[in-house]
């Protein structure tokens, strides 16, 4: 373990059904704090699950994150006005939600959406857009593509405000060199190098591990919480960020992200 002297929040993780044993990983990898997808085998997506979700035993502080429809079926938004006391935020992580109808109707409810992006350029302009119009608070997940920052940047440059968040894996691996199933997938050379730049720069705000519980299915990812500080700590050695900045992209950002926790 790596002791990097504050507490890493990992804003992006999935435990499945299984948050004792989750959690305890993370606590050994030196992570203090995860919040956890829907995607569990009782989707999160309504009061009863997500309360009996926060009853297991945790090693870390762990929050979970609603669903943003129904099962994340994309078609019905949940009652978010109930489940919102007890949720860092929404996302329909592992499915994208493609009707920006139910977009606008969630984002106007002043509640953290997490977004996942697929196709992943396409859609950042789509919801990028219809935050320009309506507001809230959109926080775009796993970054991968330097052709969509090419889109934050434009975007962030206009003023519009919004947070971003990378892993651990996209500034790590390429196609050119591992063939590892994850969604988004890995990006190439050229896209490893872009995403340093944007952590450099500010334009991505935090680095998330999307932490894949084994079993996984194909597609569903490799991030573990053994390799997420390291990799993360890799980018302080190259040069790319100093101290400071790491701590800014694994726990002040965060924090500020989910503030109203």
């Amino acid at each position: 373990m790596i002791n990097i002297g504050y507490q890493i929040i990992d804003l992006h993780t999935h435990l499945r059904d299984d948050i004792p044993f989750h959690t305890k990983l993370a606590k050994e990898a030196g992570v203090g704090m995860v919040l956890y997808m829907a995607n569990t085998i009782q989707c999160l997506d309504n009061v009863t699950v997500i309360k009996a979700s926060l009853k297991k035993k945790r090693y870390v502080k762990a929050i979970p994150v609603s669903a943003i429809t129904l099962d994340r079926g994309g078609k019905e938004l949940v009652d978010i006005e109930a489940i919102k006391p007890y949720v860092a935020g929404f996302s329909d992580d592992g499915s994208c939600l493609k009707d920006l109808n139910l977009l606008a109707k969630i984002l106007k409810k002043d509640v953290l959406v997490m977004a996942h992006l697929e196709p992943e350029t396409e859609m950042t302009e789509k919801y990028l857009k219809v935050l320009q119009e309506v507001g809230g608070r959109l926080h775009l997940q796993h970054i991968s593509k330097a052709s969509t920052l090419k889109i934050i940047r434009k975007y962030k440059k206009a003023g519009l405000k919004f947070t971003v968040e990378t892993c651990s894996h996209y500034f790590t691996y390429s196609i050119e060199n591992e063939s590892h199933p994850v969604n988004p997938p890995l990006g190439n050379f050229q896209d490893i190098r872009e995403i340093k730049k944007a952590l450099a720069d500010n334009t991505i705000d935090c680095i998330a591990s999307d932490y894949a519980p084994i079993p996984r299915s194909q597609g569903a990812g490799f991030a573990s919480f053994a390799s997420f500080i390291p990799l993360c700590y890799g980018l302080v050695l190259e040069g790319v960020l100093t101290g400071k900045r790491l701590k800014e992209k694994l726990h002040d950002n965060p924090l500020k992200i989910i503030k109203r926790v």
